[in-house]
């Protein structure tokens, strides 16, 4: 739980986001007890600028250039990126991509839309938590980092493992038009509650897959699907044989990838992709999109729940809100009544993990 002046602070930035009809976008620096606001032309580079190792920065709904490189432990809140949340406050959106250096350790990222850029990993950058964002990619390179987690996102790339260890990819809409959804990952990651939907293909020569090159790795409660069209598309293409001595639980298939390299426990294969969902839009990723399962009883996983984001430890919270205090409700008048007085009426309300 986050301390009440912490939470004061917080509803202080929202409170210059509803404000900013008549003010310019400010960015929230939350350092040693003490809040400083940043506006001008680049407010989160000029504030990351400003942090120290454990600071929280707030960024409001808009459009925000980023650092170059993050090298510092810090927090990261926006204001979420999902139409149906950003009535109020609007979606909060970082031009280009970040790249996490060892120093980005224990750092937190939440509620942002990285609009055209990816996430990569330049040395070993330990322990960081992606959640609840809008992200292009992720590449971890070939660097043993360990204990990173990668929660409630939308993903419209892919991500690649490198040499990371005991990564936790969790809840998340992975949605890919092309192969290696889920690529390089071994040492235990832990796959679960994700959807995973890409395009398995033979193309000059060459086999591809919505999974290749993970090994050792416990895989759950997803559903993982082969979506695509043309002469060179194969729905058998799911997974490559360099996916081996892992454990298959609980996962839904819109076709039958078992093979004798991997561990399968109570799956369910070949399920069409129009049966499982309410509202399904097939390959490329819509907002418009309902992921509530059609039947969620017929599907269940191995935390005792259904499979898919509504699922397991973490089910995902409609509208991808983070955790921070979020305006549901904004109405100003226009004009004062007979008495003087401006009537405001807003609405706010706190996300849960």
């Amino acid at each position: 739980m986050q301390n009440l002046k912490q939470l004061l602070i917080i509803v202080l930035l929202l409170l210059f986001s509803v404000c900013s009809i008549f003010a310019q976008k400010k960015v929230a620096l939350h350092s040693n007890g003490t809040t400083t606001f940043f506006a001008g032309a680049s407010p989160y580079v000029d504030a990351y600028n400003a942090a120290i190792d454990g600071d929280t920065i707030y960024l409001p709904g808009g459009t925000f250039s980023t650092p170059s490189s993050i090298q510092k432990r810090i927090v990261v809140y926006g204001v979420g990126h999902h139409p149906d949340s950003s009535a109020v406050l609007g979606e909060t959106i970082i031009t280009g991509g970040m790249f996490f250096y060892p120093a980005t350790s224990k750092s937190h990222f939440e509620g942002l839309m990285f609009s055209n850029g990816s996430i990569s990993y330049y040395g070993i950058a330990d322990s960081i938590v992606l959640r609840r964002c809008y992200l292009t990619s992720i590449n971890f390179g070939n660097y043993a980092s360990r204990g990173n987690q990668i929660i409630e996102n939308v993903i419209v790339g892919s991500i690649d493992g490198g040499n990371s260890v005991n990564t936790v990819i969790s809840n998340n809409i992975l949605k890919r038009d092309g192969d290696n959804v889920i690529t390089k990952f071994s040492n235990n990651a832990w796959i679960c509650n994700n959807i995973i939907v890409g395009t398995g293909y033979y193309s000059n020569y060459n086999n591809r897959f919505v999974l290749s090159v993970i090994t050792d790795c416990l895989i759950d409660n997803n559903i993982i699907l082969n979506e695509g069209s043309g002469p060179n598309f194969r729905i058998e293409n799911i997974i490559h044989s360099t996916v081996s001595n892992n454990t298959f639980k609980n996962n839904v298939f819109n076709h039958d990838p078992t093979n004798a390299t991997n561990i399968w426990e109570n799956n369910y294969f070949g399920v069409s992709s129009d049966a499982i969902f309410t509202n399904y839009t097939g390959l490329v990723f819509d907002y418009a999109e309902d992921f509530h399962l059609l039947n969620p009883a017929s599907y269940t996983g191995s935390t005792g729940n259904e499979v898919g984001i509504y699922g397991g430890y973490t089910p995902v919270k409609l509208g991808m809100i983070p955790e921070n205090p979020h305006f549901q409700l904004k109405n100003i008048a226009s004009e004062t009544d007979e008495n003087g007085e401006l009537n405001i009426q807003i609405q706010v309300e706190s996300q849960d993990y």
